[in-house]
């Protein structure tokens, strides 16, 4: 089922752009949404940058943001274009990724498609480069959310994870948008970011391509349980400062 609202962004905050956020569509769904930029420092020194991303729990990790209409993206380094990415994405928000690595002019990157973990590399004097010090790491078997920043625990949250029919796959993915529902009160809460994982049990759902989300949720005594399409789903307090706080980009690493 498809839940569709009024253009809206994160909750106000000094320095946070509002974009667009058009449509939520659940646990498994294409979610779109908006950058929280501010909190993500832009650095002139790229190979700088891409140090950081590659040991982000001690420094940060390396985001980058498309600033031309498509990106094309490479298989390898020097390699031919294997597939093209539309910016903005469908719902309006910003195409964005996880910077892992660089290459002469181009920069190897967490791509937003299937299949889960898939990378690539694009130009570098497409995107605008920033970083980000928040990390999410979620323990499935402990039904865990922890919050770092810089590699430092800021917080930890229980969470739902994916029901055994539907489960949550393990990996490396970031966080590559924000929306708000129409309905704070509905079934995904007034925050949904999506994740660059997608179900591997559904290949669409409620006409989406399976991407997974970490949103609110109108049933918060089944959270810390084994209860999504693959979702994760945390409390409506949560979500919501998490809204405030993470910039698109930011890594999520899910543990089994």
């Amino acid at each position: 089922m498809i839940f569709r609202g009024r253009p809206a962004g994160p909750p106000a905050r000094r320095g946070v752009p509002q974009m667009l956020t058009a449509a939520v569509m659940a646990c498994g769904v294409l979610i779109s949404g908006c950058s929280s930029s501010s909190m993500a420092e832009e650095s002139p020194d790229r190979t700088q940058k891409v140090s950081q991303a590659e040991n982000p729990a001690a420094t940060g990790s390396l985001v980058a943001t498309a600033t031309v209409d498509t990106i094309q993206v490479h298989g390898t380094a020097g390699g031919p274009v294997t597939r093209t990415l539309a910016n903005p994405i469908a719902s309006g928000g910003p195409l964005t990724f996880l910077v892992i690595g660089e290459q002469g002019d181009r920069l190897q990157v967490h791509l937003p498609t299937r299949p889960n973990g898939a990378t690539g590399w694009i130009d570098a004097g497409q995107v605008k480069l920033t970083t980000t010090p928040y990390r999410l790491v979620v323990s499935m078997a402990e039904h865990r959310l922890e919050v770092l920043k810089n590699g430092e625990k800021l917080a930890e949250h229980p969470v739902g994870v994916g029901k055994s029919t539907t489960p949550t796959p393990p990996g490396e993915y970031y966080l590559t948008e924000l929306l708000q529902p129409s309905d704070p009160d509905g079934a995904y809460g007034p925050y949904a970011f999506g994740i660059s994982a997608h179900s591997e049990t559904l290949k669409k759902f409620a006409g989406g391509p399976g991407q997974l989300g970490l949103h609110g949720t109108n049933e918060p005594d089944r959270i810390g349980t084994d209860v999504s399409h693959g979702c994760l789903r945390l409390s409506n307090e949560v979500i919501t400062e998490l809204a405030k706080t993470l910039p698109l980009g930011t890594p999520i690493e899910i543990r089994a």
